[in-house]
């Protein structure tokens, strides 16, 4: 069950043996996907659900459930499946601009993006995505600005910037890169990405 208003999220429970403390978002989602309970003390999510320790063995705990995306690629008519528990990126390729040229979208479950507070009103386990979309027509120096100022989740309002809540995307993209959890998984020219809820469960 999705995390309510004004109610507690987890349960309190005795961590379990075997659990690796991952520091990375990408090796995350592979434990969370495969079923597994997981750990994350570095790394985006971490920094989302506010933990830098690994929880201990046999110690005292408490169980997150948290939401999970499923990814579907299509690139020249093949598609291609994956998983992703922080976000998805959507831009050009680097030697056309990258994400300083033309449009980019990050597709967020954790409230962080290498660092920076993209989604302050999200949360990772509220049953949906926010999407933050930059318009092509967003001039380089106002994204460079714009991304120093997404340190402290102080967004630049700007005509081009868009932000929205939803359940479920799909992103025509022709020949752009896809990056999820931080890991490029190469060219498309669409891409779905659809929420999972309480599909996994963190350990603090």
């Amino acid at each position: 069950m999705t995390i309510g208003k004004g109610t507690e999220w987890g349960t309190q429970g005795v961590v379990p043996g075997g659990l690796i403390a991952r520091t990375d978002d990408s090796l995350l989602a592979g434990d969370l996907i495969d079923g597994r309970d997981a750990m994350a003390v570095a790394g985006d999510m971490a920094t989302t659900i506010g933990c830098s320790r690994a929880a201990v063995a046999g110690a005292p705990g408490r169980r997150l459930p948290i939401d999970l995306l499923d990814v579907e690629f299509v690139h020249r008519g093949r598609r291609r499946a994956s998983g992703a528990v922080s976000h998805v990126m959507i831009r050009r390729p680097r030697r056309r601009g990258g994400s300083l040229r033309g449009d980019v979208h990050w597709i967020m479950n954790a409230q962080y993006f290498g660092g920076r507070d993209l989604a302050p009103r999200g949360h990772p386990n509220d049953g949906r995505m926010e999407v933050l979309t930059v318009g092509v027509g967003m001039g380089v120096r106002q994204r460079i600005l714009a991304w120093s100022r997404a340190r402290t989740g102080r967004h630049l309002p700007h005509p081009e910037i868009s932000v929205r809540s939803v359940k479920e995307i799909t992103v025509a993209c022709r020949d752009h890169v896809v990056v999820v959890d931080g890991v490029s998984a190469g060219r498309v020219d669409e891409v779905t990405v659809l929420v999972r809820p309480d599909a996994g469960f963190l350990w603090i």
